[in-house]
């Protein structure tokens, strides 16, 4: 984005927040990071193991009930934008998202919320999101380090990797857009960690070029 254009839209978001905190609240507008657009998979003639998501850790200044842009990239300042807001505290929206990405990848259920089923295999895939950066005008990042550990999975290992991920945002939509980018990084992540469900621990592999792979032990 050009910084000619990034002038022009800072201090129109700026106003944007002082104005919500003056006269009226506007009607606060809603986003999730689950894709309403995700396949759905064929029933698979048989169930091998099934998968738990547990609960993502985030970091605590973007943990918040309403979104926080960057308006530069590194460390640049946080702005809350009060009239639009997540539909979950964020870790239950990453939670949900991967949960929906790994389901419909491998044809497995998540039993989070239930006990698995006895004698079934199961995957337990554990996130913490060191980075969830939304920079006005783009790019996101999305910086994760993950674990993938096989309970009761014949012949598997459990592997740890570090994935970051950077997507520019599309359209001209300055907070929609970069939902939906982030949105596009949460899938990219959970395709990521299937590959891993997949390879039995073995190896991960980058579901796209925009995602890097920082090491796996």
């Amino acid at each position: 984005m050009s910084v000619v254009s990034r002038k022009l839209i800072l201090p129109a978001l700026a106003m944007a927040v002082l104005l919500t905190g003056c006269g009226g609240s506007p009607n606060a507008r809603y986003y999730t990071l689950q894709s309403s657009s995700q396949a759905i998979p064929a029933a698979p003639a048989r169930i091998e193991y099934q998968i738990e998501v547990a609960p993502v850790s985030v970091p605590e200044q973007a943990d918040q009930p309403q979104l926080m842009l960057r308006d530069g990239p590194g460390e640049g300042e946080l702005m809350p934008m009060y009239s639009d807001r997540w539909s979950a505290p964020l870790g239950n929206e990453i939670r949900s998202a991967l949960a929906d990405t790994l389901t419909a990848k491998l044809g497995a259920l998540d039993v989070n919320s239930l006990a698995p089923a006895r004698d079934v295999p199961v995957w337990r895939v554990q996130a913490n999101v060191q980075r969830f950066d939304m920079i006005v005008g783009g790019p996101v990042r999305l910086d994760a380090t993950w674990r993938v550990r096989p309970i009761k999975v014949s012949g598997a290992a459990p592997l740890l990797c570090r994935t970051v991920i950077e997507l520019p945002a599309q359209g001209n939509a300055v907070v929609g857009s970069l939902v939906e980018a982030q949105q596009q990084a949460v899938a990219l992540l959970g395709q990521t960690i299937a590959s891993a469900i997949e390879s039995g621990g073995a190896r991960a592999l980058p579901a796209s070029a925009e995602v890097r792979l920082l090491g796996c032990a």
